[in-house]
């Protein structure tokens, strides 16, 4: 569905049934009168007005399309979504959206566990095709919701692949300090000084990396934009605050950000520190967290500083503190002997 602009005004251009239903267009001379027209049509489509229940031609591919107009647009994660979803529904066939059942998304998940990961070469994650199923089951209960679809959500009641909880990847105080002084040696003159906001934080290297200089006040960094949209204020050291603001800019980015990964990755290597994959630059988020807890942290100011949307996301740290189970050393049956 589009907006377009035509000659003689401003054409609305969009099928109400989805790709495979009738195509409906109008021109207006206003852009407004056209939008306004095109949500009206909108609200009689999710009314049914457009189309009955078992007259619904639209494929899979139609129903993620619609899903990202009404809402997915709006998501930080929106258009990687709908990336995702796209390359589902292609290994699916695109088949009529009111054909798909539950038992054709097992036999997917069954089929997709056997593939090799196009650029890593390796099985498929059971976590990517976890990431999967939710994002396909977000875009029927979405439109469920919406009252764009009326059939059930196929989805439903289908449990998603246990996964074994990982080992906590964090670096010891000696690797921290062999990293520090490899990042200190790069070309890049930003990285060091972003990996010591990161490990005295535990921002994200994105955050740190688009970090501006009216962000840093009063000794206290001020992450906004962040992965789940809440802002966060995590107090640091004058030292840190003098360190990040010395010789750059009050006003604006702070940090360049080219090959800023690269040169991490090299410092890494240069370290001989080695990470499992996707544990790069997020491994210092992982030891902020983790030495937070050694030094007996407390666990929701942990959640808070994290910025984490649950307690769940931060409990796997709490493990990690100094009296946790530590009776298990005086009540076991060996201590009582």
């Amino acid at each position: 569905m589009a907006i377009t602009k035509v000659e003689k005004g401003w054409k609305v251009d969009f099928r109400p049934e989805g790709r495979s239903g009738p195509r409906v267009r109008k021109t207006f001379p206003r852009k407004l009168q056209a939008e306004q027209w095109l949500v009206a049509q909108k609200a009689k489509a999710n009314a049914g007005e457009w189309s009955k229940l078992d007259k619904d031609k639209r494929r899979l591919s139609d129903l993620i399309q619609t899903w990202y107009d009404l809402h997915g647009h709006t998501l930080k994660d929106g258009e990687n979504r709908l990336r995702t979803l796209t390359a589902i529904i292609k290994r699916l066939g695109n088949p009529l959206a009111r054909n798909f059942t539950g038992e054709n998304w097992l036999e997917y998940r069954r089929q997709r566990l056997t593939q090799k990961h196009v650029r890593r070469n390796k099985l498929v994650e059971p976590s990517t095709i976890n990431h999967e199923h939710a994002y396909l089951s977000a875009v029927f209960g979405t439109l469920i919701k919406l009252k764009n679809w009326k059939h059930e959500n196929p989805m439903r009641g289908i449990p998603k692949l246990k996964i074994n909880e990982p080992d906590l990847i964090y670096l010891e105080e000696d690797q921290i300090k062999s990293l520090l002084m490899e990042l200190k040696r790069s070309k890049n003159p930003d990285v060091y000084v972003m990996a010591k906001l990161c490990l005295a934080t535990g921002a994200r290297w994105g955050e740190a990396e688009k970090l501006r200089g009216e962000q840093v006040k009063q000794n206290k960094v001020h992450f906004v934009n962040t992965k789940n949209t809440k802002a966060r204020i995590i107090p640091i050291s004058t030292e840190l605050a003098d360190e990040i603001l010395t010789g750059r800019p009050r006003f604006g980015r702070l940090f360049a950000s080219n090959s800023s990964n690269e040169a991490f990755r090299s410092a890494v290597k240069r370290a001989n520190i080695h990470l499992p994959d996707g544990q790069l630059t997020h491994v210092l988020r992982h030891t902020f967290a983790s030495h937070y807890m050694i030094n007996d942290g407390n666990i929701l100011k942990l959640k808070d500083a994290l910025g984490h949307s649950t307690l769940t996301m931060t409990i796997r740290y709490a493990k990690l503190a100094p009296k946790h189970l530590a009776d298990v050393v005086t009540k076991n049956p060996i201590a009582t002997l």
